[in-house]
């Protein structure tokens, strides 16, 4: 069984299309709800601000793109890096 999306959980490359056709950067998972997630990097501000999706399909596909290694790189900028310092007082998760 595959484990839930989570808050911090990285989602790397194309995600097999589940953000559409035109997003290829890792994203690391920010808010859930019970059919969707948000995810961004928060290093990059060029790419217009958050990705979202939802839907079983979608989310499905999400979770095999957090399980496969990084297309981009290795390893991921993302997973390698902690984050950063938080950018708002709200704890992941809560």
């Amino acid at each position: 069984m595959t484990a839930p999306l989570a808050v911090g959980d990285v989602i790397h490359g194309f995600a097999h299309g589940a953000f559409g056709r035109d997003h290829y950067h890792c994203v690391r998972i920010e808010a859930v709800g019970p059919d969707w997630i948000v995810a961004r990097d928060p290093d990059r501000d060029d790419e217009g601000g958050p990705s979202f999706t939802s839907g079983r399909q979608a989310l499905e596909l999400c979770q095999d793109a957090r399980d496969e290694p990084c297309p981009n790189d290795d390893p991921c900028p993302l997973r390698a890096s902690s984050g950063g310092n938080p950018l708002t007082s709200r704890t992941p998760g809560t």
